[in-house]
């Protein structure tokens, strides 16, 4: 086990506890008083800190002083709160937790270059993360919960996307302030013909494939600086991950022709594909199976995440992460020695030889997001994550089923790191890529009215608690 993944471990009995915690006192608000609530979260986030981040910007490790204290926090509130649902009962050990608390700040403050502001800010705030998965044009209504959280004044301060779910975190990454005219820009200039085109060409990061993916001809201008430069990792306001994998040569069965031309008869040049030549599609389900049967020649590579890549262009590395093995291919062919000499490394230092879709190796970035937050990437370690799937499996669209079923495995891994997994229901086909402005702004509707009851949670995980009361 490694070391963040043992640290999750020692974690989540404090995340289930203050969630569920919230979620009773939403559910019953005469019961407890909020500031008791407060009291309560306080204990419970205290209990669980590791590292926490002075004003100097020094990472302090309170971990081994508050072992102890965290056991007795899980013994007293667990059954109160997970087992009878009891706001009461679980109140009634709150005066000697909140005691011994008080008692571990004082030590902590003479025995550690950790102040009480750093100590407060760490425990009384947490910060907003946006996980989001892949599934083809079922992502578009990705744009719906960026509206809504910034209506309830939600800042994320970390987004970690997908396949689509990394192309359409492009839009929010940009800018901490929310804009949503790119988006709708970029829907209306959007056409079939300007996104894909069926030529040949020669491949050389990525897997050749029938559709050629030409992202910056789309949408390039809309991510640039001021002086024309493609938008780097360095420069969104928000910090960003991107995950594709890394294939290694180990996991291909075929020749690189061979995924070059799978879908060459399901895929007319320049048009979408027709409905009744759709089922050959269900091939691509055998090449996402092939690539799977060989998982140690699959590397996770977080655009983002991995230093070496912070310099990337963020067209890149989605596009990367978007393209579809048989199906869709995206490279970097042009003339930019800067970006071809990042990716030789990169390709050097994993063993790989192709990047390609995400999905294969993770379709829901909670844990490379959250690992992220507790490398100290946004200063603060208490997170609260919020994964969003547009790709859990349902039988609406039965093509796609069985790749859902595939990268399942991978999802469920990831969904214990969030706090809060939300499979979305009612999106547009994967099929649809392309969408036309209306069906965007009906998958905006769509995950707004679905995520709507989720947001008074969503709401109180996030916004910041008080701090103890002099005793």
């Amino acid at each position: 086990m490694t070391q963040l993944a043992h640290l999750h471990e020692q974690r989540r009995p404090f995340e289930d506890l203050e969630s569920a915690l919230v979620k009773l006192a939403l559910q019953r608000p005469g019961d407890l008083h909020d500031d008791a609530v407060d009291a309560l979260r306080y204990v419970i986030r205290f209990s669980k800190m590791h590292l926490v981040r002075n004003r100097r910007g020094e990472d302090v490790d309170v971990s081994d002083r508050l072992r102890t204290l965290g056991e007795r926090v899980i013994e007293r509130l667990s059954p109160a709160l997970t087992e009878h649902e009891d706001l009461w009962m679980a109140m009634r050990s709150a005066p000697e937790l909140l005691r011994k608390v008080r008692e571990h700040e004082q030590r902590i403050y003479q025995n550690s270059a950790l102040d009480p502001e750093s100590l407060h800010a760490e425990v009384c705030t947490r910060q907003l993360v946006v996980a989001c998965s892949g599934g083809g044009g079922s992502g578009y209504g990705y744009a719906g919960a960026w509206t809504l959280l910034h209506r309830r004044g939600l800042q994320p301060e970390l987004i970690a996307g997908t396949s689509i779910g990394a192309l359409m975190s492009l839009f929010r990454a940009r800018r901490r302030v929310y804009d949503g005219v790119p988006l709708i820009e970029a829907s209306k200039r959007l056409a079939w013909d300007t996104v894909f085109r069926v030529l040949d060409m020669d491949s050389r990061y990525g897997i050749p494939a029938t559709l050629r993916l030409y992202l910056r001809s789309a949408i390039g201008s809309l991510f640039q600086t001021p002086d024309g430069r493609p938008l780097t990792f360095k420069d969104l306001e928000i910090p960003l991950l991107v995950v594709t994998t890394g294939i290694g040569v180990e996991a291909f069965k075929y020749d690189m022709k061979y995924y070059e031309h799978l879908m060459d008869d399901a895929v007319a040049p320049g048009a979408r594909p027709g409905v009744s030549r759709i089922r050959q599609l269900a091939q691509i389900a055998g090449i996402f199976r092939d690539f799977m049967s060989t998982p140690d020649a699959l590397r996770e590579v977080v655009f983002g995440a991995d230093p070496a890549t912070h310099d990337a262009d963020i067209l890149d590395a989605a596009g990367f992460s978007a393209s579809i093995p048989g199906l869709i291919h995206y490279d970097v062919l042009r003339d930019d020695r800067r970006m071809k000499a990042l990716l030789d490394d990169l390709y050097s230092r994993y063993g790989i030889t192709r990047l390609s879709e995400g999905g294969l190796v993770n379709n829901m970035p909670a844990r490379p997001a959250w690992n992220e937050v507790q490398s100290g990437r946004i200063g603060r370690r208490n997170a609260f994550v919020l994964a969003l799937d547009c790709f859990s499996p349902r039988l609406r669209y039965p093509l796609f089923y069985t790749v859902q079923q595939a990268v399942r495995p991978n999802v469920q891994r990831n969904i214990p790191y969030a706090n809060l997994y939300f499979p979305m229901q009612r999106v547009l086909s994967p099929l649809n890529l392309v969408p036309a402005l209306p069906d965007v702004t009906d998958a905006m509707r769509w995950t707004m009215e679905e995520l709507g009851p989720h947001m008074p949670f969503i709401e109180r995980m996030c916004n910041p608690i008080r701090e103890l009361p002099a005793a």
